[in-house]
């Protein structure tokens, strides 16, 4: 029985892959609407109920007042440096200093904007719907330096400019503090023409989910919203492809990944007006405020604060109450955030990682004690049935009614209950279940080393390589010392009533295991490594317990 729920186990851990490898996947920010000189915005005139303001003209746009050279603008903080283009005023890369690309003193800055230079610009202007046109992309007039540095507690911010020869004026400000991941981006148009100009500000949001920022196959990447009504909404590539992302309100918007992220947190709730993909591996979203016709004079502002960097949960529930939930615990996620909570606590006194995915899997293992140890007494039970089951099997060989029925007496009649020895075991699967994703999506053992070759436990091992077949393989140790242990604790454990098929089935296992784990990252592999050996261990302990009460007895 022990070894069905060993496999059912098994099973359940590997549909779980399967599916998801298949399917998955300071100062305040301005607020109001008005400015100093009446800036108040005019809502968009409705198509009935009084006279409407002059036709806005759109006929060739709105041209430049002076020609602006492009450049860029880097912006270095303790934390992270980030480069602005004038070119569209976008944010062209952003290197987060804490984070490398490689483990190990050669790593440099991870840039979260991915892709290949020249890469994919992010928080471009929303202008699908101002008229005039704006050219697509301006390029925006600034007097900030080439380099910028924000020390820790200082706050800086980058003015661009840009001016039509009508006098409709645009600026963007970004401000960026020393010491915390969020900026904010500010957005202002101002009419000084004679016409009316028709605007909706917002932002667009971009990411190239390649290199670090691809993460693996049983993680997402994609487009999150944030709504009020439904809650958090994701949509991976295939789902961004297939314009399955929903236009509507959201009180925030993220290009996410599996260890970073990037969100614009407006002021208002905004509303998100496309989303598409770029390319094969990259994908964009643009949310905008409310839509408004400015008549001469008038100005309306929007802005928002942006989270780039980690996804740590400190960090991200300082930014928003619901933000933590990026962090994509899986189905368990209940059981999965107080494991990873205890890892991190255990942390600060390890300092190792891999230590602390022993002592995490050695407490699983002490208070599921009592139960695995029912689930052994139970096993033994059956085992010690097993040449009396075999009798009544060859008895009632063409009646499995009759069959079934002397086996429930018998079991009666010894007072076992055959579910006994399952029931502790699949208590266990989700906890198993929900270990394995919190391990797999834990920013903190990205890059974290375990010992000796080991040095990043969010990364398969990789001890050396060689060549077969003009391929190369990987060689890894801690796989095969899993699988072996995965074997011994097999032929340790009792298996009493099951069919031949099943036996042949679980000794397939641990070759079946060896190789999905051959790709699984260090620390999911040190976890069940570590539980394989403390059930043989267990399995040990109760064996020599039982054969000293059996040779008493005797």
């Amino acid at each position: 029985m022990e070894k069905r729920m060993m496999l059912a186990i098994a099973l359940s851990i590997a549909v779980l892959i399967g599916y998801q490898y298949f399917y998955s996947s300071p100062p305040p920010p301005p607020a109001g609407t008005t400015a100093k000189d009446n800036a108040a915005a005019v809502p968009a005139p409705a198509t009935t109920g009084g006279p409407a303001p002059a036709p806005v003209s759109v006929a060739g746009g709105l041209a430049p007042k002076t020609a602006a050279s492009a450049r860029t603008i880097t912006v270095k903080t303790p934390l992270y440096s980030a480069s602005l283009a004038t070119e569209g005023g976008v944010v062209s890369s952003f290197l987060l200093n804490e984070y490398k690309d490689i483990p190990g003193p050669t790593g440099r800055p991870l840039d979260i904007l991915g892709g290949k230079k020249p890469l994919q610009p992010t928080l471009s202007l929303y202008l699908d719907e101002d008229r005039p046109p704006l050219p697509s992309p301006p390029v925006f007039a600034s007097d900030a330096p080439a380099e910028i540095t924000v020390k820790a507690g200082e706050t800086r911010s980058v003015l661009l400019a840009w001016e039509s020869t009508a006098g409709v004026r645009v600026t963007r400000e970004y401000v960026f503090h020393g010491d915390k991941y969020e900026f904010e981006a500010r957005v202002q148009t101002a009419n000084g023409s004679r016409e009316p100009v028709a605007v909706r500000p917002g932002l667009e949001l971009g990411q190239v989910y390649e290199g670090e920022l691809a993460g693996d196959s049983y993680t997402f990447a994609g487009i999150v919203l944030g709504s009020g009504k439904s809650g958090l909404n994701r949509y991976d590539l295939k789902d961004i492809s297939k314009a399955k992302v929903e236009k509507g309100p959201v009180r925030w918007f993220s290009a996410d990944a599996k260890y970073f992220t990037w969100i614009v947190l407006p002021e208002r709730e905004w509303t998100v007006t496309r989303a598409s993909p770029v390319g094969e591996t990259g994908a964009r979203v643009a949310a905008a405020d409310t839509a408004a016709t400015l008549l001469p004079g008038d100005t309306v502002r929007a802005g928002a604060r942006i989270f780039a960097g980690p996804k740590r949960s400190a960090l991200l529930e300082a930014a928003g109450k619901d933000l933590p939930d990026l962090i994509d615990f899986g189905w368990f996620a209940i059981v999965a955030k107080p494991l990873v909570f205890l890892m991190k606590a255990s942390n600060r006194v390890t300092g190792n990682y891999g230590i602390d995915i022993i002592l995490l899997t050695i407490l699983i293992k002490i208070l599921f004690y009592p139960l695995t140890q029912k689930s052994m007494v139970s096993m033994r039970k059956m085992q010690e049935l097993g040449p009396i089951l075999k009798t009544l099997k060859e008895k009632y060989k063409g009646d499995a009614q009759r069959l079934n029925q002397e086996t429930m007496n018998l079991y009666k009649t010894y007072k076992i209950n055959p579910l006994s020895g399952c029931l502790p075991m699949l208590a266990q699967i989700p906890v198993f279940i929900a270990l394995y994703k919190g391990l797999l999506v834990t920013i903190e053992l990205r890059h974290a080393p375990f010992f000796l070759w080991v040095n990043d436990l969010s990364a398969p091992e990789h001890l050396w390589d060689i060549a077969v077949a003009g391929y190369t393989v990987p060689i890894r140790l801690l796989p095969l010392l899993m699988g072996i242990s995965m074997f011994v604790q097999q032929k340790m454990t009792p298996s009493a009533g099951m069919e031949p098929a099943q036996q042949k089935m679980m000794l397939f296992m641990p070759i079946i295991f060896t190789f999905m784990f051959w790709s699984f990252p260090t620390g999911l592999v040190v976890y069940w490594l570590v539980n394989n050996i403390l059930a043989i261990g267990q399995q040990m302990m109760y064996n020599r317990k039982a054969e000293a009460a059996k040779a008493a007895t005797a």
